[in-house]
């Protein structure tokens, strides 16, 4: 198999129901994702459909009612630590400083405190945020809490990072710039990633590929080759191509659909 044939995460086939008013309720139906090494990839669908669910079931955290997860070529369902996750919101300790809560995701997976201290310290010099090192999250603003967030993720020694969701509380221009910063961050690293947003444009900016969501019961409607270069351009969107791709993306999950802007 060749490097461009090899998955860091293989999700295949997977049903997923929940009990409501003492009836099932279908979420996930027969969804299957794959994100090779070094890849881009986000799930995009209309809030509901199913997406948060799916990455609980890639991070081991709930069991599919059918089918399997495979991280890094190797069986993972239901097996939970594989990944490195980030939520919605700032996942900070409050009682923490910066420093220490980016050093205490490394020593959670067994780097020794001071080295994982001097790793954060350095880490937070490279992103330009070391004036803050000694800060607590409350005095910070949501950008920067998410930027440390990301850190934490992107520090935690696993090839496969979830991101759900994480500059949805951000305000337009705010997201915009946490966009163009990932960017930068991960082209620089290159590590395998599965982002989950509702956003077309956010989709279209940040991805190598995208797989469409239908509403609930969730089922792959499409999976989108994304056309533009790497390193992508902050002004991508003014391309004729980007466009015509969120028009053709729109069609799919129906114009009326107020959250897929």
């Amino acid at each position: 198999m060749t490097r461009e044939e090899r998955f860091q995460l293989e999700v295949a086939d997977v049903f997923k129901s929940y009990e409501r008013d003492r009836r099932p309720f279908a979420v996930l139906d027969g969804v299957s994702i794959r994100v090779r090494e070094g890849e881009f990839v986000t799930l995009l669908g209309p809030s509901g459909s199913g997406k948060s669910t799916l990455f609980r079931i890639v991070g081991g955290i709930e069991l599919p009612d059918l089918g399997r997860v495979s991280i890094g070529g190797r069986e993972a369902t239901g097996t939970p630590g594989l990944i490195s996750y980030m939520p919605q919101q700032a996942s900070l300790f409050p009682w923490m400083t910066v420093t220490d809560n980016i050093a205490s995701a490394l020593e959670i997976a067994g780097v020794r405190r001071e080295e994982a201290r001097r790793t954060a310290r350095e880490w937070l010099e490279r992103i330009g945020l070391a004036a803050v090192a000694r800060e607590y999250p409350g005095v910070l603003s949501g950008g920067m809490q998410q930027r440390i967030s990301f850190l934490r993720a992107l520090l935690m020694p696993r090839d496969l990072m979830c991101l759900d969701e994480p500059f949805a509380a951000l305000d337009a221009l705010t997201r915009t710039e946490m966009q163009g910063w990932l960017l930068r961050m991960w082209e620089a690293e290159r590590r395998s990633v599965l982002f989950v947003t509702h956003s077309i444009e956010e989709a279209l900016t940040l991805s190598d590929r995208i797989y469409v969501l239908s509403k609930a019961p969730a089922r792959v409607l499409r999976e989108i080759e994304v056309p533009f270069g790497r390193p992508r351009r902050s002004d991508v969107w003014t391309e004729p191509a980007f466009t015509e791709l969120k028009r053709e993306i729109l069609d799919l999950l129906g114009k009326g659909d107020a959250h897929a802007v």
